[in-house]
């Protein structure tokens, strides 16, 4: 008569948890023990030399893991372009879907960056203007969203949009805009500019196109009609130029 408290045998258990054991215990020595730093460094050495017209520089890598690290004091710089952009630090997190989370500090004020395998990144967040070009020219928050899609190796995206607003900006010159406002859709080296509006030092409501330089941003060109309004009366607008001639006030209108 079989016995009714016949135990099975628990070997194969036993076996199976004492490699769990060792897997588990190998992949915590990598996690610990693997200059993820150097690692990240390396990695970040070779996209640079992959973006011919972009500049990535850093002071530092911390808070380093196999799938996060964070850099400190990014500076980003475009060809022929003049400054570059600063963030205090950038947090990066990697995976399959999205292939990459990026958190932009600009001294206080963030912006998230979502990239996907397929070459559509997302963006959108504040970005302080001083800390971003690193200089006490520009003042103020822009607030950021858009998405766009980069294909491998290309200078300008194939298309997106972009939305950018602000309460308040001072420009160089003790200029001063406020309740500014601009959206629009790319496609390529065009922009389909929807909205371009301004509450001061005009009342400002316009539309338009521009064309993007890659070389040089400051270079992009843009071309505006629409209304501005002086007290109760309202006029035609129209504006064309270059961005540098914008921010500096040279632009025709």
């Amino acid at each position: 008569m079989a016995n009714p408290y016949r135990k099975t045998s628990s070997l194969p258990g036993r076996i199976l948890a004492r490699l769990f054991l060792i897997l588990f215990g190998f992949g915590l020595g990598i996690a610990l023990f693997t200059p993820w730093n150097k690692i990240w460094a390396s990695a970040l050495a070779s996209l640079d030399e992959k973006l011919p017209t972009i500049g990535l520089r850093w002071e530092g890598i911390d808070r380093d893991g196999p799938l996060s690290f964070r850099l400190r004091k990014l500076k980003i710089t475009v060809a022929d372009t003049p400054g570059s952009f600063t963030f205090h630090q950038a947090y990066v997190e990697v995976g399959f879907s999205p292939l990459a989370s990026v958190r932009l500090d600009t001294g206080g004020s963030q912006c998230e960056l979502v990239l996907f395998q397929t070459g559509v990144f997302e963006f959108e967040g504040d970005l302080n203007m001083t800390s971003l070009l690193g200089g006490a020219d520009f003042k103020g928050i822009l607030h950021v969203a858009g998405s766009l899609f980069l294909p491998a190796g290309a200078a300008l995206p194939k298309n997106g949009w972009v939305d950018i607003r602000s309460q308040q900006l001072l420009l160089p010159g003790d200029k001063s805009v406020e309740d500014l406002a601009f959206t629009a859709e790319i496609r390529g080296a065009d922009m389909d500019i929807r909205d371009f509006s301004m509450g001061k030092p005009l009342s400002v409501k316009a539309s338009g196109t521009g064309v993007l330089d890659p070389e040089n941003l400051y270079r992009t060109m843009f071309d505006l009609s629409g209304e501005m309004t002086i007290g109760k009366r309202v006029f035609p607008y129209d504006a064309k130029g270059s961005l540098a001639e914008a921010i500096l006030g040279g632009g025709s209108s």
